[in-house]
């Protein structure tokens, strides 16, 4: 039975990134016990709800029926993925820098259709030297982050992630 979406994220797209990410989901291997890993549907549904539908991580972790915390985890561990499969357009071409995301916002925005972008902030491991320390610290969370960005639209159920930083 196809897990169904709960999220703003289409069944046919959920389909498909779970065909193209399936070979990366981490894996543990079997008779260690404990709570079973999440599925990769659930942890991309979630990502989907932050993303798309711009809930919280609480929020998100209510509608998919998982904690703040495992809503956060999905989304270290996809948000990088999900960049590596870069800006898809309806025809097939992928964008891959911020001039072209730039050009495209302004055609979106032109046709006046709905786009949401908003910044990410991913945890990342603390760096080895000071100067990269310095880099990627964000005072605002105490913690270690790559920014990124994410485009969301509505119309067409698309979800772009890119590394800007």
């Amino acid at each position: 039975m196809p897990y169904c979406p709960r999220s703003s994220l289409p069944a046919k797209v959920l389909a498909w990134l779970v065909g193209r990410l399936a070979h990366q989901a981490p894996s543990r291997p079997p008779g260690q016990g404990g709570t079973p890993p999440l599925s990769l549907e659930v942890r991309l549904d979630a990502v989907g709800a932050v993303v798309l539908d711009g809930l919280s991580y609480r929020r998100a972790g209510r509608a998919v029926g998982i904690s703040k915390t495992e809503v956060g985890d999905s989304l270290d561990l996809l948000l990088p993925r999900l960049a590596a499969l870069g800006y898809c357009q309806p025809d097939g071409t992928f964008i891959t820098s911020l001039a072209d995301l730039r050009r495209w916002l302004g055609e979106m925005a032109a046709a006046g259709e709905a786009v949401c972008v908003d910044g990410l902030a991913t945890r990342v491991q603390r760096p080895r030297g000071w100067a990269n320390q310095k880099v990627l610290y964000d005072a605002k969370r105490h913690t270690h982050t790559a920014q990124g960005l994410a485009e969301s639209c509505r119309l067409y159920g698309r979800i772009a992630v890119s590394d800007v930083g």
